[in-house]
């Protein structure tokens, strides 16, 4: 009887076929719980997530930053020297000054390590993907970071795209 008087108040189409000869109903309520579709964010929260990675990332660069530098001094190595003389070591340094806040930052905020680790690895493909090229001396050492920086942004994006859908939360 409760199935019944529960079927009776979803919200039904009437259907006629043809010449009248066949009528029936068509449900077309909107599905609840699971099986509900998850809406897309919005652009305006896109834009927030990817600036709270910029700041987790800045904020990366200067206090990880710090840290390689007196890691460097205290083993004997001059700070400077990477990027001129090392170019990869100091692109991948940077890279993982900036990843592991923001995969902090995200894991923080509930997002999946897949997810954090897809976007730590858009700060590290492009410095892998451009290191023949360096070595091919197509590119100069300070080239390959100013590339790197270029295009870490974008790079994230794709990510952030591709996981939209955990976005929505």
């Amino acid at each position: 009887m409760r199935q019944e008087q529960h079927e009776l108040n979803r919200p039904q189409v009437a259907t006629v076929v043809g010449d009248g000869s066949w009528a029936g109903t068509l449900d077309v309520s909107i599905p609840s719980g699971a099986t509900q579709v998850r809406r897309q964010p919005r652009k305006a929260h896109l834009l927030r997530h990817l600036v709270e990675m910029i700041v987790a990332m800045l904020l990366g660069m200067a206090v990880l930053g710090m840290a390689t530098e007196l890691a460097f001094n205290a083993a004997g190595l001059d700070y400077d020297r990477p990027p001129l003389a090392w170019p990869e070591v100091s692109a991948l340094i940077m890279a993982f000054n900036m990843s592991v806040p923001m995969v902090w930052w995200m894991r923080h905020c509930g997002h999946s390590w897949p997810y954090a680790m897809e976007m730590a690895a858009a700060m590290f493909v492009p410095v892998v993907a451009l290191l023949p090229v360096l070595w091919l001396g197509l590119i100069s050492g300070d080239g390959l970071l100013v590339i790197q920086h270029a295009v870490m942004i974008p790079s994230m994006v794709v990510v952030m795209l591709r996981r939209r859908r955990e976005l929505a939360h």
